[in-house]
């Protein structure tokens, strides 16, 4: 048993530094962009599918109450909640139809396998002149080619199961921390 805790461990570990090493770049840009569209006035939107509907949520919690230190809240909407006892296709693509402007940012979190819902969001987002940041889990290559050229994917395909979920939700904590960085400064 005390292996396999160890064994666990270290590969949160392994992941945790791969992320940070790996993903700087696309971290860097997703909150520059997040960022600049809060600074602006604009909205975030969030939304994700199987373990990664939480994950969005907790990013939209970060951004609207606030992530590492006390500060006013974001404009910030999940909408898996907005949507929450709709079922179909478009269920996330027709909130960002009548809720997004051009200008505000998407940020999708796959669990991985192209998720049709999550497509249709990311072209919805398009229509709308929005921003999109990707997190991508594995399988997802129609999802990643329906970005635009200027939209920021963060692959965690290269994790497995729940390593996926925890790189992801260590991206997310990380975007949060960088947004906070940029607009208020500090360490």
């Amino acid at each position: 048993m005390d292996q396999q805790i160890f064994k666990h461990f270290q590969n949160v570990i392994e992941t945790t530094m791969t992320v940070g090493d790996a993903f700087a770049e696309p971290m860097a840009a997703a909150a520059e962009k997040i960022s600049n569209a809060l600074i602006a006035g604009n909205t975030i939107f969030s939304c994700g599918d199987k373990s990664a509907v939480l994950l969005a949520q907790l990013f939209t919690d970060y951004l609207a109450q606030g992530y590492e230190i006390e500060r006013p809240g974001f404009p910030a909407l999940n909408i898996n909640k907005l949507v929450d006892n709709s079922f179909g296709a478009e269920r996330y693509s027709n909130c960002i139809q009548v809720q997004g402007n051009s200008a505000d940012v998407l940020l999708v979190i796959s669990a991985g396998d192209n998720s049709l819902a999550l497509i249709t969001s990311i072209e919805a987002a398009i229509e709308k002149e929005m921003s999109i940041i990707l997190l991508a889990g594995a399988n997802d290559d129609l999802l990643s080619a329906t970005l635009g050229y200027n939209d920021v994917s963060i692959p965690a395909a290269e994790f497995k199961g729940q390593l996926a979920t925890a790189a992801q939700f260590q991206i997310v904590q990380c975007l949060c921390a960088l947004v906070d960085h940029q607009i208020f400064g500090g360490e």
